[in-house]
């Protein structure tokens, strides 16, 4: 049994994020699990998405960690439009069908070489 099998039902996982809501990982999508639990993706929960902003605004405190889970579940949900959109072309859907575990991989994983700070020093 993998490491994140055993996490995992027949369903999934959710993850419950304050912004989008419910995250639906399937159980076929347990590498992004495996991704999220690395200790390069967990330090983003103590980096700032940002920056100093909370301190003008209190309410202002989204990190990387979770603002990584929201581009997840966008890209997920633009996959399930380009989907619906190219069903009938099945090459298009063959491609999107193709790449679709390293679009979500790469979304997940888009900001782990970012540091604190890092677009205020941009």
């Amino acid at each position: 049994m993998e490491p994140t099998e055993k996490f995992l039902n027949a369903r999934g996982k959710v993850i419950r994020d304050q912004v989008h809501g419910l995250i639906p990982i399937r159980a076929d999508e347990a590498y992004l699990l495996d991704l999220i639990d690395t200790p390069e993706f967990q330090r983003l929960r103590r980096i700032r998405q940002l920056g100093v902003s909370n301190i003008t605004y209190p309410g202002a405190e989204h990190t990387r960690f979770a603002h990584s889970l929201g581009v997840l579940c966008f890209a997920g949900r633009i996959l399930d439009h380009l989907k619906l959109r190219y069903h009938r072309h099945l090459d298009i859907l063959r491609l999107i069908e193709q790449h679709t575990k390293t679009v979500k991989a790469a979304a997940l994983l888009h900001d782990t070489g970012h540091g604190p700070f890092s677009h205020m020093i941009e």
